[in-house]
């Protein structure tokens, strides 16, 4: 029988085992998957229904026997997305897969956290940095503190609360998930032990902020710490900022955590407008079948992360109204 040397034979295949590892690790250190909580979509290019401030307004829904019923319209509109096709790949010489051995580890469950970490973080990186965009955000739905007006010389609450109304208003929902820098919350703590000592005892004595303590002052449901950095030129650099982000997302992407990287297929991006969605091609991120290099002794590991961030709680100019964002707030 002759061998099958076409395209689609010699390509290589997906790993299911493999692919079900990557997408059950877990990093809680990632945080902008509350923001951008992960979709399935079938197709690299399409429409994105978004529904416009139509569905706000006041109908007269009273009727007469026997006449026809009012209409609605949702106003839907279309928003055109485009996935990009992301990728990483992991390279296991001989000799490093021989100690490995020896030392007793899992060189390709090392290979696939390796991808997973990296790619966890590239995603942490482009998410961050379209949160934290003030172009991206309506006028009223953005502020940027001067010297002398941030967290750390002020009372924050005026201008967090400003944000969680400007939210409220614009989305109709109230937000439930506020994202910030480390500066930030570092400025929060310092005010926080400040502002707030027990009395009964000499000296008082200072509570220390949790988030968890922060969330229930400001009724959301989550309130988080970006920390992820990256390294350009040789310089490690803080990708979120010293800023601060306060969104509405749909109640189930908390209530599952999102803190692996299973694209979650009970999400209905099309209904549900939400700060945002990290739209994936199904099945990603998928790893493919370990290969053997042979010019170079090593085994290759790959894996696909094909996606496309995108805002649904826009406004007609598709800017984002179901978020807010503080610029320089530390």
């Amino acid at each position: 029988m002759p061998y099958d040397i076409s395209l689609e034979a010699t390509r290589a295949k997906v790993s299911m085992p493999l692919s079900q590892l990557a997408q059950d690790i877990v990093q809680p250190d990632f945080v902008m998957r509350y923001a951008y909580p992960l979709v399935p979509v079938p197709t690299y290019g399409g429409v994105i229904p978004r529904v416009d401030d139509s569905i706000y307004e006041e109908v007269d829904d009273n009727r007469a026997d026997d006449t026809p019923y009012p209409e609605i319209q949702e106003g839907i509109d279309g928003a055109a997305f485009r996935l990009t096709t992301k990728g990483l790949s992991y390279r296991v010489p001989d000799k490093r897969k021989r100690e490995y051995q020896n030392l007793g580890i899992n060189w390709g469950r090392r290979a696939i956290r390796a991808l997973m970490k990296r790619g966890g973080l590239m995603h942490e990186i482009e998410a961050a940095n379209r949160a934290t965009t003030a172009a991206n955000y309506a006028a009223t739905n953005r502020i940027t503190l001067a010297a002398g007006s941030r967290f750390g010389n002020i009372d924050p609450d005026p201008v967090i609360r400003t944000g969680l109304s400007a939210i409220a208003l614009s989305s109709g929902t109230d937000a439930n998930v506020g994202i910030m820098g480390r500066l930030v919350f570092d400025a929060l703590a310092t005010k926080f032990a400040q502002n707030f000592t027990s009395t009964g005892t000499s000296p008082g004595l200072r509570n220390q902020l949790t988030l968890d303590v922060l969330a229930n002052i400001y009724g959301l449901r989550k309130m988080l710490i970006c920390n992820a950095i990256v390294k350009r030129n040789n310089v490690k650099q803080r990708v979120f900022g010293n800023h601060l982000v306060l969104a509405s997302v749909p109640e189930e992407a908390i209530a599952t955590g999102q803190l692996n990287y299973r694209a979650n297929a009970n999400l209905d991006f099309e209904i549900d407008p939400s700060f945002g969605y990290t739209l994936v091609i199904d099945g990603n991120p998928q790893v493919f079948d370990p290969y053997y290099d042979n010019d170079r002794s090593a085994t290759v590991y790959k894996m696909d992360f094909d996606r496309a961030l995108t805002n649904t709680g826009v406004d007609d100019s598709n800017l984002i109204t179901h978020g807010y964002l503080i610029e320089n707030a530390a």
